[in-house]
């Protein structure tokens, strides 16, 4: 595995904080826009067994502190699967929630005390493969009540802290990387609290190319082939 950094590029001209102001982001046209992209990516990370159990993780589009950010959950370290990592709000697709949207609705309310009544869906993209051999469903959702993180009720037994990150951290070439796997690369956010990677950097990166213009977003995930040092 190699982590690398993304070359910075001069984005000055086309990033300014009017391309992240919410309003401008939220209209019906680019909703649509925006699911019908991420429904488009394939994303194949091959399973190593069979596939039974379902989840589903709420990407959360909401406003805090003035700005519009993505909100982020550090699972605490005790949890049977995933402990101690950087997570979208989400878990295990039950029964009776009916649809993976209401899983991903009913999981945010439990780990985060975030009111149902408050989330407005607006899609989903496609299953993804988690490390326990999960399929898990993106769910992409607008908190529409600006979010106080001091106030959020937090489930202490699954979350150890919760952060946001705001789309214009996201969006800064010079806080974007990617790792290398023998396979496979992935990308890498650094700008936030805590450093994003894995499943949920990837689902970030596929709502980032989906939602925002390319002149906004502009990370680029490369693959470097095996390379032999000669003597």
């Amino acid at each position: 595995m190699r982590f690398l950094r993304i070359p910075a590029v001069n984005l000055s001209n086309a990033r300014n904080s009017s391309h992240f102001a919410l309003e401008n982001l939220v209209s019906e046209e680019n909703i649509s826009k925006t699911i019908t992209n991420f429904k488009k990516t394939q994303i194949l990370l091959p399973p190593t067994k069979e596939l039974v159990k379902k989840a589903a993780v709420l990407v959360p589009v909401c406003v805090v502190d003035g700005k519009t950010s993505l909100l982020y959950t550090l699972r605490t370290s005790h949890l049977r699967s995933h402990k101690g990592q950087v997570s979208f709000p989400g878990g295990q697709h039950d029964s009776d929630d009916g649809s993976l949207e209401n899983t991903a609705i009913r999981e945010t309310y439990e780990e985060l005390g975030i009111d149902p009544m408050t989330v407005k869906i607006w899609g989903t993209g496609n299953f993804l493969t988690s490390s326990s051999n999960t399929r898990v469903m993106p769910v992409v959702g607008h908190i529409t009540n600006p979010v106080d993180l001091s106030k959020l009720n937090i489930n202490r037994f699954e979350v150890e802290e919760v952060f946001s990150v705001s789309l214009e951290t996201l969006c800064d070439p010079s806080k974007n990387g990617y790792t290398q796997f023998s396979i496979y690369s992935a990308p890498v956010f650094l700008g936030g609290q805590r450093r994003i990677w894995g499943l949920t950097a990837i689902i970030t990166h596929v709502f980032l190319k989906s939602f925002l213009s390319k002149d906004i977003y502009s990370h680029k995930v490369k693959y470097l082939p095996k390379f032999k040092v000669n003597d």
